[in-house]
């Protein structure tokens, strides 16, 4: 995992950014696994006032990890290094709706959308949060830290 051993550049002269923001699973894979945008992440996860996760992108980090076979053990870790960093947001009724609207709109205009797409985005909407993330479906969108090529 990640772990910040010194200050990145302008770091040590800029406080907490009073802003939110939500974490989707791409941007935990990269942060968690030191992936090429490793870096990035974490300096946003260090200089943001509230990071949120949506309970889903639990689902969906797991079973990525899964994939790139990464031992239990250090999955278990991962996943308790995040709730215990961030917020965990269960998708309530106006979460859900908001998805539902996205959702709607969204699927006609990028190919793949899915409704998961659709809770994270609506989770960063409902809470007033920006994005971050990596994934291309969400490269166009407002209120989105794009890190992906």
């Amino acid at each position: 995992m990640k772990t910040l051993k010194k200050p990145l550049p302008n770091q040590e002269k800029t406080k907490k950014v009073k802003n939110t923001i939500v974490f989707d699973a791409y941007a935990w894979v990269e942060y968690a696994l030191d992936g090429p945008n490793a870096d990035l992440v974490a300096e946003k996860l260090s200089m943001t006032q509230q990071a949120l996760t949506p309970a889903t992108v639990i689902g969906e980090l797991k079973e990525a990890m899964l994939k790139q076979n990464v031992p239990r053990k250090k999955i278990s870790a991962i996943l308790n290094y995040i709730k215990n960093r961030s917020t965990i947001v269960n998708i309530d009724a106006d979460i859900a709706e908001k998805a539902g609207e996205i959702n709607f709109k969204h699927k006609k205009q990028v190919k793949d959308w899915g409704m998961l797409d659709s809770l994270v985005y609506a989770t960063a909407i409902v809470k007033k949060a920006q994005v971050i993330t990596g994934d291309p479906h969400f490269r166009n969108l407002q209120n989105v830290i794009y890190i992906g090529k």
